[in-house]
């Protein structure tokens, strides 16, 4: 019977290629059977190539003027905007002016972008970790549209976790959820705490010991120091005093009371990518790793379980 399992979990890539490719690189690397990506895996923005007549192509990113000429400039170029979170897209002028005037056929053009890209990354996925029998979940997180959950719900080898009770081993178990309580963002995937609370107890029914079991929950507990964010103004600049930026907790009180209430042996966080921490709350050992996706840096959590123990737990950077 197998009651040990070595995980590794990342979170809050946005988009990033890179951080990606070094999420799978992490099961060979650090020895893990299981992978759990913890939400907001989706890119933001598409980054707009134009086609000039010479065949050459011209952008503007990060504030500079780019010429390119197909070959490996063009193809590093492709590389830095992927590794970033963006979604490369080429087209005649006229084309990328319909998109500029139509908002719904940008949106259209950005989820099939979106799409098609963790398409590729699933099956990229498989590939790599199916020969090494290494279990992959991804679960979709507040910033995701929906889509996403669609896309990783129909691929054959990485389990889409969120809202079900799945195994880890014979012993730990493992409960997800990527919605967070509401934020000044309008994020595509939030809800009231109280709903938050209902989709934890919903899956918890089906849990045979809670404190032999994993949640991961996107958004972080309330102020616990794993949740401390810029704070905002009512405009939503961040504030600062004496040019030091001011932090405020962002967390959910319903995740933090389903902590309290079912001692989970571990607990899993992102959200707030500036946060990079393991706290206790009772028995429970909770960690946010943060994230650094702009800089192509993945932030993660090397924890290892042993029928009912969290016997080790680190947080690791590459």
């Amino acid at each position: 019977m197998n009651h040990r399992t070595k995980l590794y979990f990342a979170t809050d890539i946005h988009g990033s290629e890179r951080c990606f490719r070094k999420f799978l690189n992490a099961a060979k690397f650090y020895g893990a059977e299981v992978l759990i990506m913890g939400g907001d895996i989706a890119g933001k923005a598409i980054l707009f190539l134009t086609r000039e007549p010479d065949g050459s192509l011209t952008s503007r990113y990060m504030g500079n003027n780019y010429n390119l000429q197909p070959g490996s400039e063009l193809d590093d170029f492709l590389l830095l905007a992927r590794s970033n979170g963006y979604y490369p897209y080429a087209a005649p002028v006229d084309e990328l002016e319909m998109y500029q005037k139509d908002e719904g056929a940008a949106n259209a053009l950005f989820r099939r972008l979106m799409r098609s890209s963790i398409a590729e990354w699933l099956d990229t996925a498989e590939t790599r970790l199916k020969p090494l029998g290494v279990r992959c979940f991804v679960t979709p997180g507040n910033d995701d549209p929906e889509d996403v959950a669609e896309v990783i719900n129909g691929s054959s080898y990485v389990t889409n976790p969120e809202g079900r009770v799945v195994d880890l081993d014979d012993v730990h178990q493992m409960v997800s959820i990527g919605y967070s309580n509401p934020t000044p963002w309008n994020s595509p995937r939030e809800c009231s705490e109280a709903e938050l609370a209902s989709k934890i107890d919903a899956m918890m029914i089906h849990v045979r010991s809670s404190e032999k079991c994993v949640l991961s929950a996107h958004v972080p507990p309330y102020d616990t120091g794993l949740d401390d964010a810029p704070a905002l103004t009512s405009d939503l600049r961040v504030k600062q005093v004496m040019g030091q930026v001011q932090f405020a907790p962002a967390g959910s009180t319903a995740v933090l009371e389903a902590i309290r209430k079912y001692r989970y042996v571990l607990s899993l966080h992102g959200h707030i990518h500036e946060v990079h921490a393991i706290r206790r709350i009772g028995p429970t050992v909770c960690i946010n790793p943060g994230s650094d996706y702009g800089q192509g840096v993945l932030h993660g959590v090397l924890a290892v379980l042993d029928n009912g123990r969290l016997v080790s737990q680190q947080l690791v950077s590459g």
